[in-house]
């Protein structure tokens, strides 16, 4: 990804004229510092591979690049779900699909986040196994890849609630209980805590847009065969404006349950 130009991470759309757009920089930052803090054995509880510290820096390497697919892949959409009233939201769908990295075990590692299927994990784990220079830590591919996933899920949740959304962004098999503290909203406990530090500080970065009410209604009101061009004109606006936009930050603290 360009580090010259702001890229998108995440849209909190708080209302019609209220979009909060977290950076993709920052998600990508936040996710590699909890896979470099993150702490197998306190996460697992269980005999792990003897090979698994061998592996942890290819596990930090996938976190940098695992998103670099987002910027090709983001759309803003307007619909309905299960033929609910339309909505905003975005995706990325297809991105992990194009992570591209010199290293196998860490392309795989990014082009498998966000299916963890036994299927795909079968199938890479046996990829590994052929191979000259991974076949002693193939094993570690599953832990390996549940790290990137829990990193990547917790820190989509305290992003989300730190800038005022109240919905987590839930996954299947990546599941920890999160509340806030009570001296603080920029205070968060999570359990399990699969981390060495005693607690983790992250740093959440966005900017506060407000969509041309126009092109706001011009999708809503479009007809369905005329609603993507429209989405495409005001996605085009939200990326530019993103890049001239007033920066925000917030930093926030993980602690254990307990």
């Amino acid at each position: 990804m360009s580090e010259s130009r702001r890229q998108v991470g995440r849209v909190v759309f708080n209302s019609d004229q209220a979009w909060v757009v977290l950076t993709l920089k920052c998600h990508v930052d936040n996710v590699t510092k909890l896979v470099e803090v993150w702490d197998s054995e306190r996460a697992y509880l269980t005999n792990l591979p003897s090979t698994i510290a061998q592996t942890h820096a290819l596990t930090i390497e996938a976190a940098r690049v695992h998103d670099m697919g987002k910027p090709s892949h983001f759309r803003l959409t307007y619909e309905g779900f299960r033929g609910g009233l339309p909505k905003w939201s975005y995706s990325f769908a297809g991105h992990r699909f194009v992570v591209m990295h010199e290293n196998r075990y860490v392309e795989l590692l990014g082009r498998l986040h966000h299916e963890y299927s036994v299927e795909g994990i079968s199938r890479a784990i046996a990829e590994l196994r052929n191979h000259t220079n991974f076949k002693e830590v193939a094993p570690n591919l599953p832990l390996d890849l549940y790290t990137l996933e829990m990193a990547d899920q917790i820190e989509a949740t305290i992003a989300r609630a730190a800038v005022g959304a109240e919905d987590p962004e839930e996954r299947v098999f990546m599941d920890f209980a999160f509340a806030r503290k009570d001296n603080g909203d920029a205070e968060y406990r999570i359990d399990p805590f699969p981390f060495s530090n005693d607690h983790v500080a992250l740093v959440i970065e966005y900017a506060l847009l407000t969509p041309p009410i126009t092109q706001v209604a011009a999708v809503q009101s479009a007809k369905l065969e005329e609603r993507s061009g429209r989405l495409r004109e005001i996605q085009r606006w939200l990326e530019d404006a993103l890049q001239n936009a007033s920066l925000q930050t917030k930093e926030i603290h993980l602690w254990p349950w307990i």
